[in-house]
């Protein structure tokens, strides 16, 4: 344990020449920006403003989570062609661990800011018709949902490539989305980037006011 907790303090210390700690905050935050402005003078009801909101949200996550890998991926082949991941640690998966406790844990960060945010935003703007414990069982819905997708797109990164990652993140993107149509039916739980969607939209359909 004492071991795994050097090795995030370590990747953390890595992380700070780079902006990937911050596109955690920057993204979800210029989605708000965009999302919230919008809606302001958007006619749509409520339901149809936070479902697209959340929809989108849950169809961006397998690009971005391929994107970030990659870009781990990619530092780490720079500082010395995998060697560090390779024989920084004993036993050796420490030091994989330590990276996926790590991003999964600025994906809450990050997944919370987006949730929540939009979720106060939004009661500036109009009546919230799903109450705070709705929104964090969503937060709890894409957080449960994409660590499996941390854990594929960090094997893809590193055992393929960077060009791997992104596309099969950009492929999943396509198929949350597809999948939320009659066309995923009965096929939704084999295909784990359709998780976070149905999940969340069997959620807010449930509760709607």
């Amino acid at each position: 344990m004492l071991q795994l907790i050097k090795l995030i303090k370590a990747d953390i210390m890595k992380l700070k020449s780079t902006q990937m700690i911050w596109m955690h905050f920057y993204i979800p935050l210029l989605g708000l920006i965009i999302f919230l402005g919008y809606y302001s003078i958007s006619p749509w009801s409520s339901f149809s403003k936070i479902s697209a909101y959340l929809q989108v949200l849950c169809m961006v996550f397998p690009i971005l989570i391929g994107i970030i890998t990659s870009m781990v991926a990619d530092q780490e082949y720079t500082a010395g062609g995998f060697q560090n991941i390779l024989t920084g640690s004993e036993p050796k998966y420490l030091a994989f661990a330590s990276k996926l406790i790590l991003f999964l844990s600025l994906g809450t960060l990050s997944t919370l800011l987006a949730v929540m945010g939009f979720y106060i935003g939004y009661s500036f703007i109009d009546d919230n018709i799903y109450p705070v414990y709705i929104n964090l069982a969503v937060v709890g819905i894409l957080i449960g949902s994409n660590v499996f997708q941390y854990i594929l797109h960090f094997f893809l990164s590193f055992r393929f490539s960077k060009g791997v990652s992104i596309g099969v993140g950009i492929s999943e993107s396509l198929a949350s989305g597809l999948f939320l149509t009659g066309m995923g039916d009965g096929r939704w739980p084999f295909v784990p980037s359709t998780w976070s969607m149905r999940l969340v939209e069997s959620l807010l359909m449930k509760y709607k006011s």
